[in-house]
Order: C-alpha cells, then structure tokens, then sequence
C-alpha cells in the first residue's frame, strides 16, 4: 500500500512539473546598468560557443565592472526559465576546477543587500599562482540559495505550489592581487554584490 501511495505521489509530481510554464524575465538582462555603487562597466566578455552550450541557459550576462581605484570584478548572471527536476545549474564547484583551478576556501558569507539570513557561497581558487575569489548564490522567487541541494527542493516546492520551476544563478568573481587577503576580496566582492540585488530583482521574475 505505501508503495502504490508513493507511486502516484512520484506520478502527480511530475504531472505538475511538467505541467509548469517558462517564465520570462522582466526586462533584457542587457539593460543592467553600467554603474553599479562605485563599480562601472569596462567590459563584457563573449563565451565561446561550447561554453555557452553546456551552461544551456535561457538568458545570460557577463560584465566587467572596475572601481576608480582598478579594483576589477566580474558579475555573471544565468537564467533559466524553466528548470528541470533533477537538474541544477552550473556550479562554480565543477566549471572552476573542470578549467584548472584548484579550491582552496570554500564556505558561507551573509549577502547584506539580501532577505534577513541571506548567503551567498564563498570558493577561493588558484591556477598556476594565481588566486580568485568567487561569490555566487541561487535565486528564484525573491529567494537567495547558497545550498545546491536546497536549491533543488526549493524548485520542487515552487512548482507544486506556484506552478513555476524558473531561477537563476548569479556569480561575482574578484581576480586576486598578489597579497592580497581573501577578507579584503570579500569587501571587495560584497560591494558589487550587495549594490546588485536590487538592481536584479528589476529583471528576474519575483
């Protein structure tokens, strides 16, 4: 009896995910703005094609952001309208080492710009003596994910309830200086971060 009751439990949730419309962003992630706090816009990398190939997402932006000081950031914004269950979006914890960096720090900080107790991931990498920081986050609905495996019931809890499996994943990556201490790339990171929400949350669906 239990299994025929999980069986048709495993039945309806597929149903209602498949049955889950793709929700479009509320603008082009090309308006972003070019200033951002004390950060502005110097550049925006193509992806090879195989890059954005595997990454298979529905919209995406790679900017190029410098302070007046030469500190350099990278804000990289993937979105997906209609995720599939099972699925989860690319990590930094496999593209980073699948392209030789090697991890070296990995845990949370608090995203101040964010919902009360919102965190984002915190990966340290090096190649060849050279060091990053990166911060990324999940967000879909006005959440802020830093937990894959969260983010992954969260879009089985939303489409069950709302009917919507949409998300993306947002990374802000910070080049190292030689010295340079992972606490002042942190502030570093952080001041394109925070200043970002709520920017994004005029594009990605709430």
């Amino acid at each position: 009896m239990l299994l025929i009751v999980l069986l048709l439990i495993t039945v309806g949730v597929r149903t209602r995910l498949g049955a889950s419309p793709a929700v479009n962003l509320e603008q082009p992630l090309a308006l972003f703005p070019n200033q951002v706090g004390t950060w502005r816009l110097v550049g925006q990398p193509a992806l090879s094609a195989d890059v954005v190939h595997v990454l298979d997402a529905d919209a995406y932006m790679v900017r190029n952001y410098a302070t007046p000081r030469g500190q350099q950031a990278q804000l990289f914004v993937a979105y997906y309208r209609s995720q599939q269950a099972g699925e989860s979006m690319h990590s930094p914890k496999n593209c980073l080492p699948g392209s030789g960096w090697e991890p070296i720090q990995n845990d949370e900080v608090a995203l101040a710009a964010g919902p009360a107790g919102a965190m984002a991931n915190r990966y340290v990498v090096e190649n060849s003596g050279n060091r990053a920081l990166v911060l990324y986050w999940y967000q879909a609905q006005s959440r802020i994910i830093a937990n894959e495996y969260f983010g992954k019931v969260y879009l089985v809890w939303d489409a069950m309830r709302h009917g919507r499996r949409d998300g993306a994943i947002v990374r802000v990556l910070v080049p190292m200086d030689p010295g340079q201490s992972v606490a002042a790339a942190t502030s570093a990171a952080l001041s394109l971060a925070n200043p970002s929400l709520p920017l994004l949350r005029q594009f990605l669906p709430q």
